[in-house]
């Protein structure tokens, strides 16, 4: 007997109607369904009356010792679908570790695209959306966190996280020491009633810190324009080695972002700039 497929399934992260036809569809079909929390998959579930198979619960405190459980009833072949609370699971939800174990014992996983935190705030934040770094919630520890928040310091990209609301005003001091008075988006309650985008540098939303701590958050962050000095006269001379070699601008372009860290905007505009300057 075939081994059965092993879907991840994401479900709404506030407004109900931000459902896929296909995740409903996979839902209504599959013989089991794992759930971070099986009375909020139920709610789900009775919402769009489903009448589901076996629903059992796969969260971070039972995830190891339910792995075997569920890559037994795989290899029976029995479809299970694997949803978290909100958005897609594996994303600082609980799959991930299912995920590589499936792999390993050649499981089938499909993967279906749906709602997620990240891009509405990113989409909406204003900031550069070429390269995003996320990262999740930051870690409680104080070690690891500072790695992070030394990593975010540094960071070129646009940094995404998830905090929680009792957690947010301390995140935005300690963030606030790191990125000096760089520019943030603050998302709270993407897609529900209450959806609110807070934007402006760090220290004036802190000055004036009148966020209501409700909800999870999304923060974006601005990438570090200072991280990196660049040497306009080493990429010059790049851009020129590869215009004699016939490439073509915006191949040129990439190969300089690539190198240089600096956004395919910024390096096509000086490809360009050189170029013109050879006709």
């Amino acid at each position: 007997m075939p081994a059965g497929n092993l879907y991840l399934v994401p479900v709404p992260i506030g407004n109900l109607r931000d459902i896929t036809l296909r995740a409903l569809e996979i839902l209504r079909k599959v013989e089991i369904i794992a759930a971070e929390d099986t009375r909020n998959t139920r709610s789900l579930l009775s919402h769009y009356q489903i009448k589901s198979g076996r629903l059992i619960s796969l969260h971070k405190y039972n995830e190891k010792k339910r792995i075997p459980e569920i890559l037994e009833l795989l290899e029976q072949g029995k479809d299970i679908a694997v949803v978290s609370d909100a958005g897609s699971p594996g994303i600082s939800d609980p799959a991930s570790l299912l995920v590589q174990e499936a792999i390993d014992h050649q499981i089938n996983i499909i993967p279906l695209p749906g709602a997620t935190a990240i891009i509405p705030a990113l989409t909406a934040s204003g900031f550069n959306t070429e390269s995003f770094l996320f990262l999740g919630f930051l870690p409680l520890t104080n070690k690891h966190r500072k790695e992070k928040l030394t990593l975010i310091k540094n960071s070129i990209h646009t940094v995404i996280l998830y905090e929680a609301p009792h957690r947010i005003k301390r995140t935005l001091t300690e963030l606030s020491e790191y990125i000096d008075n760089r520019r943030i988006c603050l998302a709270r309650e993407i897609t529900k009633i209450y959806e609110e985008f807070i934007r402006g540098n760090i220290q004036d939303i802190i000055t004036n810190f009148n966020i209501k701590e409700k909800g999870e958050f999304v923060i974006v962050i601005e990438g570090n324009k200072r991280s990196e000095q660049i040497d306009r006269t080493e990429i010059n001379q790049y851009i020129e080695e590869l215009l004699g070699q016939g490439l073509s601008s915006k191949t040129i372009a990439q190969m300089v972002a690539n190198r240089f860290r600096i956004s395919a905007n910024s390096a096509y505009s000086m490809v360009l700039k050189l170029k013109g300057g050879k006709l």
